[in-house]
């Protein structure tokens, strides 16, 4: 008798210290993630962008920030099944760069813990116009496809267009995740979503930090985000906020 009492606790001992494991492991991940999203975002601050020139702008991302790194696969599941917060962008968009800060500050207060993070960033397939014809230059990653008809009641109807220097249009035939793209996900139905910042005023530039005015605003767009997962009735038709 004493020794099944002793072999029961040495079982539940063996249940709690494998509940600890794994707890420490995702709290590990977590930790990880927030220091590789904060490292590669403030790696240009003040940085020269070599596509045209421009300065970055300064961004300081938390130490412990809710980010969680996704593949494309892992974002498509969280969409079709899941409850959370995706944020679709990378480090070099510089409206990403501004919309970071205010997506951070709208999770501490709605205590947010976890936002799953796409890394565009080579994600996307690249497409030029060359001899008149329309080429893709890099080929998308693994998961794009599906990730983008996961998404697909969101992009609108237009396919991603691009245009040579005489104005001639050329159409991919598909449509785009454009940056940033934030997405509340309700047990696997898209609540709300916000692609860009906010409009800019005259004389400013994408590189440029937002005003308190434009923070503000789109800092309330970013809180009726994760508030449409909590609520009962947001959807896209009733949106909330």
């Amino acid at each position: 008798m004493q020794g099944k009492k002793i072999g029961l606790v040495l079982f539940v001992f063996l249940i709690v210290m494998g509940s600890i494991g794994i707890f420490y492991i995702d709290s590990k991940k977590n930790t990880t993630d927030a220091k590789k999203f904060k490292e590669e975002y403030e790696s240009l601050n003040n940085k020269i962008r070599e596509s045209d020139g421009a300065l970055y702008n300064t961004v300081t991302i938390p130490e412990k920030n809710p980010i969680k790194y996704v593949t494309a696969q892992e974002a498509t599941n969280i969409i079709k099944n899941k409850t959370g917060i995706l944020y679709f962008g990378t480090n070099w968009c510089p409206w990403c760069r501004n919309a970071v800060e205010v997506l951070f500050s709208s999770a501490s207060q709605n205590n947010l813990d976890t936002i799953y993070y796409v890394d565009m960033d080579f994600l996307r397939n690249v497409w030029d116009i060359k001899d008149g014809k329309l080429i893709k230059t890099q080929k998308e990653q693994e998961g794009y496809y599906e990730l983008l008809a996961a998404l697909e009641e969101i992009l609108g109807e237009d396919t991603y267009v691009l245009k040579d220097e005489e104005g001639k249009t050329y159409d991919t035939g598909e449509k785009r995740i454009y940056m940033p793209l934030v997405v509340s996900v309700k047990n696997g139905t898209i609540m709300k979503n916000h692609v860009g910042t906010i409009s800019l005023e005259e004389g400013q530039t994408k590189y440029d930090k937002l005003k308190p005015n434009q923070y503000e605003e789109l800092q309330k767009i970013y809180n009726a985000l994760i508030q449409s997962i909590r609520s009962t009735s947001c959807t896209l038709e009733n949106a909330c906020g």
